[in-house]
Parts: C-alpha cells; sequence; structure tokens
C-alpha cells in the first residue's frame, strides 16, 4: 500500500485524548506527548543538528539489517542525519517519554549516530542508557557525539543485536527502543527474546512500523498478541506494553 495511503487512513483512524478510557494511554496522550522541551535542551539540539547538516564526513556503512533504501554504503555523516528518524517530533517524542516515565534502564537496538540515544539522555540524565549498533563506523561516530556533549549515561556496544541478547546477564529494562533491522520476522524475533530482559511495565518503541510488508505484518501480529495489552499506533512508531493488569485494547493516536 502506497504510504501516502497509508498516512491518510493511519489520519482518519487516529484519535486524540478525548474518548479515551484507559488511564495509561490518557496520561500518555494528555501529559506525555504534551510535555514541553527543556529550552536548553532546544538550543543544545539545534547546535548539534546545525553541525550534523553540514557534516560532510564520509564512512563506510556496514548493514546488519534490511539496510537502506536509499542510501549507498558510503554516506555522508549529513546523508545519514537527514534520513535519521529521530531528528523531528519522534525524536523529539523519545525525549518526552523519557522525561515522563523516567525509566531507570533504557535499551536502544539501532544507535545510528547517536540522534536517539541523545534525546533519552537529556530526558532521562539518571537512567542507564544501553545502546547498541552493529556498525563500527557509525557507533564511533555517535561516540564522539556524547563525549562532545559531556554525556556520560551512554554505553554504545558495537555489537549485533543477537550477540547482545546472547550475552546480556544484567538487569532489566523499563524501556526498549528498536530501530534497526527493518525486517519483520527480526523484530518479531528480538522482542520475544527480549522477554527475559524486560518486565510487566515495560514499555517498547518500535520505528519503522510501516517500513515494509513484512514490518507491517509484524506489526498487525503485535496488535492481535496477547502478551502486549497496550499496542500504540503513531504512524511511523508504536508503542507497546505488557501490562496485564489491564484489558487488551489498541489506540491509533494523533500526535504533534
Amino acid at each position: 500500500m502506497n504510504i501516502l495511503i497509508k498516512y491518510i487512513k493511519y489520519r482518519i483512524q487516529a484519535k486524540n485524548r478525548h474518548g479515551i478510557h484507559s488511564p495509561f494511554v490518557y496520561a500518555f496522550s494528555s501529559e506525555c506527548a504534551q510535555l514541553k522541551i527543556d529550552n536548553n535542551f532546544q538550543r543544545i539540539r539545534k547546535t548539534l543538528f546545525s553541525q550534523l547538516k553540514k557534516n560532510k564526513k564520509e564512512i563506510s556503512i556496514t548493514d546488519f539489517g534490511a539496510g537502506s533504501k536509499r542510501l549507498s554504503s558510503q554516506r555522508t555523516i549529513s546523508k545519514i542525519f537527514t534520513n535519521c528518524s529521530s531528528k523531528g517530533k519522534y525524536g523529539l517524542l523519545l525525549y518526552k517519554i523519557a522525561k515522563h516515565y523516567q525509566p531507570k534502564t533504557i535499551l536502544e537496538f539501532g544507535t545510528s549516530i547517536g540522534i536517539g540515544s541523545i534525546h533519552f539522555s537529556f530526558g532521562a540524565p539518571s537512567a542507564k542508557i544501553t545502546t547498541i549498533e552493529a556498525c563500527n563506523n557509525t557507533c564511533e561516530v555517535a561516540k564522539s557525539h556524547f563525549k562532545s556533549l559531556g554525556i556520560s549515561n551512554i554505553n554504545a556496544i558495537n555489537d549485533t543485536f543477537q550477540n547482545f541478547l546472547i550475552n546480556y546477564k544484567e538487569e532489566k529494562f523499563d524501556l526498549v527502543f528498536i530501530d534497526g533491522h527493518h525486517d519483520g520476522t527480526a523484530l518479531l524475533n528480538y522482542l520475544q527474546e527480549l522477554e527475559q530482559f524486560t518486565h510487566q511495565d515495560t514499555i517498547f518503541i518500535l520505528d519503522d512500523i510501516q517500513w515494509s510488508p513484512s514490518m507491517n505484518l509484524a506489526w498487525e501480529h503485535i496488535k492481535k498478541s496477547e502478551k502486549y495489552h497496550v499496542t500504540i499506533d503513531l504512524f511511523r512508531m508504536a508503542l507497546i506494553t505488557p501490562r496485564k493488569q489491564q484489558e487488551k485494547e489498541h489506540f491509533t493516536l494523533r500526535f504533534r
């Protein structure tokens, strides 16, 4: 289905906070999604983005997932930034989710050049953030950004998602952001393997649910799964959480 048609369908179905009977989802829509962005972070974000737009340094990219639909393996930092999903309103949503829920532990699959991680860090500066990036060159770029901004609560690991899950032995995660691979079967496998490292109130953020037919199919499967009692469609991104304490329900929400 054409992405424009998908978006029109989403807009028709999407609701605002009025008429939502789930307290958790109502609070997400009326409080979390409406949070104001800290002025200091706005300034830092604007300066960083301005620098990235002008950065013509070229690096070699190794894609371990579905890869980019538009970019070659040799990419400038500015091109990577241009195609980053965390630079617009969805990036601000990551900040708002971290700031509102204040998770103690955050896992990110798909660091890229670190934009999503930075939003999480400024939203929840006390959180322990673990971010995984299989491409060594982009991981190093991300680390340089964290260092230049004085961020100390992000542990960037250069590894595949699968290897990380095999070797991880530490505490469970309160918030998980899956932004990499972009394959529906892989997404479902990661969610299954992450069950042992998460809990009933863990919030999962899924990026690029409209990326491909396989991602669409995975999203449809997730919405029907009894494992997740709350599923929220935000068009490009989705939020899911087990929350077995409440009745299973799906929501399509509009946000700015």
